[in-house]
């Protein structure tokens, strides 16, 4: 069942989960990701979030053929010592684009931004590296006319 996303102003809109009836998107194991469910189970286990929709290996980088180098996949606490979603707020200048070829993504999430309300519709506040770590992370992307709640874990290649 979505949920509801309050803006400022103007009536609430709807957030679907991806995978959920109505989303217009499924994921490959079938299960909807519901952050909030998903971060209690991991809290409760004492497990850190593995996102089954991207998993850790170099197909997930490079697709299933021209591997450039071999990738090792990292949590932040593992690359450094106090990390932080974001500091002293988001910039455009924070976002830098890699050898992935995803220029796209980087200039859209440098634009997000320049937008304080709509950046923290896309980037909920509700997440980080405090005493409630499991690992797990959410983003809101807009697909098919329509807000899509989207998990991932938080490995990075490094």
């Amino acid at each position: 069942m979505p949920y509801e996303y309050r803006r400022k102003d103007g009536p609430p809109t709807k957030v679907y989960l991806l995978g959920e009836r109505g989303a217009g998107l499924k994921n490959r194991s079938g299960r909807i990701q519901d952050f909030d469910q998903l971060k209690k189970e991991c809290l409760a286990s004492g497990n850190l979030f593995g996102d089954p929709e991207f998993p850790c290996t170099a197909d997930s980088v490079w697709g299933p053929k021209d591997h450039k180098f071999p990738i090792e996949w990292m949590r932040p606490p593992e690359i450094c010592r106090h990390p932080k979603l974001f500091v002293e707020g988001a910039s455009r200048f924070d976002v830098v684009q890699g050898s992935v070829g995803n220029c796209w993504m980087v200039a859209s999430a440098a634009n997000l931004t320049l937008h304080d309300e709509l950046f923290y519709r896309v980037v909920p506040e509700d997440q980080g590296f405090g005493s409630d770590y499991a690992g797990i992370f959410h983003f809101r992307i807009w697909k098919a006319n329509r807000w899509i709640d989207v998990v991932v874990d938080d490995r990075h290649s490094t």
